[in-house]
């Protein structure tokens, strides 16, 4: 009997630690959904976050093929071809960037389900991969619409619904998948406008004053020119010939 009883005892403390080892894991797991933990540096895993670019035909996109982003990169072009993720407003000029904003608002808001974080950043701005996924570590699970940029206030007598509104600067706006969850993209406003504004207002108007706005580190985002250390780099736009 009290070999029966050991041996007894002794499954129930295996079944116990058995159970102990399944929660912890699928707890781990529920923590990994995005982020994985490499020995010195976040990895982001595929899908949970999409770099949203607008380009044109003057991009160089292997530039960015060649890039951490490039994992992520998802691609809005005005014209059709084996680069372009999305396609949006055909034969488009720097004064319609606003429709080719909605535009992709739309699709991606559409197509990207189970994508928790989003980056629009323009073709000519370098980004640290480090500190993106620091964003996301930081962010990840939190039920309110994230919104990261260098906030600028919209002043627009013309459009009431836009005005006194914050956008994030064009180079570079983060927002999580909440954000885009309460949007607005069926937004009216009268003329041309800065697409940027527009995203800005989409996202007021959608998701209301509350969104929790963070401010961007400036000395990890690069515009136009990368510059650290011994490295300089000119990013700025080459126009066509």
């Amino acid at each position: 009997m009290a070999i029966l009883s050991r041996a007894t005892s002794s499954r129930s403390i295996t079944t116990y630690v058995v159970l102990i080892t399944i929660l912890c894991g699928l707890l781990v797991l529920r923590q990994g959904q995005y982020l994985s933990s490499g020995t010195n540096n976040i990895v982001v895993r595929p899908g949970s976050l999409a770099v949203i670019m607008p380009i044109n035909n003057n991009t160089d996109i292997s530039f960015y093929k060649n890039l951490w982003v490039a994992d992520h990169l998802h691609t809005v072009c005005d014209f059709r071809g084996p680069d372009c993720t999305m396609s949006c407003n055909e034969r488009s000029t720097w004064k319609t960037l606003h429709k080719k904003t909605i535009c992709f608002t739309k699709q991606i808001k559409e197509r990207f389900r189970s994508t928790e974080f989003f980056i629009k950043m323009d073709d000519d701005t370098f980004i640290d991969r480090e500190y993106i996924y620091r964003l996301i570590e930081k962010f990840t699970g939190l039920d309110e619409p994230v919104y990261i940029s260098d906030f600028i206030l919209n002043l627009d007598n013309r459009n009431l619904n836009l005005n006194g509104t914050y956008y994030g600067n064009g180079k570079f706006y983060m927002f999580n998948r909440r954000l885009l969850d309460c949007i607005d993209p069926m937004i009216t406003y009268k003329d041309d406008r800065n697409e940027d504004a527009i995203f800005g207002g989409m996202v007021f108007n959608g998701c209301g004053p509350d969104v929790l706005k963070i401010r961007e580190d400036d000395s990890k985002i690069w515009h136009k020119a990368y510059w650290h250390k011994n490295k300089y780099i000119n990013l700025s736009v080459i126009s066509n010939k």
